[in-house]
């Protein structure tokens, strides 16, 4: 996208996709993402399992009249950041990190020689 052209509207489509993804899914919260030098405005739909799903979008107060008619909470990303549950591999959460002792335990055997 190049600087100074408009965000691009949602087609129907997109945003039948994110009714979808919300009759789909449990616990779905929006938020809405500013541009920036890389990617044009966008709503993102973060579910509690932290499967996600996001479409561009040209206006913020159109994001907010969509999510209340689908009757989900909308978050401005800018300010309240992203939720940890969509970290990882679209639609999977992040895999636990190793603990404490998972890690001292890896250290202690040393380096693997059988490859």
């Amino acid at each position: 996208m190049g600087k100074f052209k408009k965000p691009k509207k949602p087609r129907g489509q997109d945003l039948r996709r994110l009714e979808d993804f919300v009759r789909l899914h449990e616990g779905v919260e929006a938020y809405f993402e500013p541009e920036t030098a890389t990617m044009q405005q966008s709503l993102l739909m973060v579910a509690r399992g932290g499967e996600w799903d996001r479409t561009t979008i040209a206006e913020r107060d159109h994001a907010a009249r969509f999510c209340s008619k689908l009757g989900i909470p909308f978050y401005d990303a800018a300010i309240v950041g992203y939720p940890e549950r969509m970290r990882g591999v679209k639609g999977k959460p992040a895999p636990a990190a190793p603990s404490a002792e998972e890690l001292e335990a890896w250290f202690a055997a040393g380096p693997d020689e059988s490859k």
